[in-house]
């Protein structure tokens, strides 16, 4: 069953990763007078299929408008109940990893960029991933910080928004049953 969770997540990470870097990759050309469909063809990089967030999480974060600019680290993935991606979270400032804040990036504003070395084995180092924001480590300061609170509000807008309908996490034809008061799983 957490093979299956899992193999759900990682399709659903896949869409998400995809669809983002194509749409930040049109609205950045737009931006700089480049729309015409020949440029976005060529800037929109090939889906890579499957995304593990293991080769994700870590990742270094660049400005889109200076690929040398390091504003960050990816250190967390925000997945929703449809099991799309919502946003990342990542590590800013600070002076090597220590004292830089956590703020939350909308899937509007990031796209990934995807380096693969056919010659190595599967897992570690096989895939590379380059997170492209469309802020300046300045500009992300700006950002809401990822904290308690803030998830919490974003939870409860997110609950109220869905409605009643249920959470992609709940596979169909998958029997179990529901979390116990006693921390445990209670059989239906």
């Amino acid at each position: 069953m957490q093979k299956h969770l899992l193999t759900i997540a990682v399709a659903t990470i896949t869409g998400s990763l995809a669809l983002s870097g194509q749409a930040m990759a049109e609205q950045h050309e737009n931006e700089n007078g480049q729309g015409n469909g020949q440029n976005q063809q060529q800037s929109v990089q090939e889906a890579q299929g499957l995304y593990a967030t293991e080769n994700i999480m870590g990742s270094d974060v660049y400005h889109v408008d200076d690929t040398d600019e390091e504003v960050g680290e990816v250190t967390n993935i925000l997945i929703d109940d449809e099991g799309k991606i919502s946003a990342l979270v990542l590590d800013t400032g600070g002076l090597w990893g220590i004292g830089g804040d956590e703020v939350v990036v909308g899937l509007e504003h990031f796209s990934v960029e995807t380096e693969r070395d056919e010659n190595a084995t599967f897992g570690e180092g096989a895939t590379i991933h380059r997170i492209m924001v469309d802020a300046t480590e300045e500009e992300l300061e700006n950002f809401p910080s990822y904290e308690e609170d803030w998830f919490d509000e974003e939870r409860s807008r997110l609950i109220e928004q869905r409605g009643m309908r249920g959470s992609a996490w709940q596979g169909e034809g998958v029997s179990g049953g529901t979390w116990g008061k006693e921390g445990g799983v209670d059989e239906d």
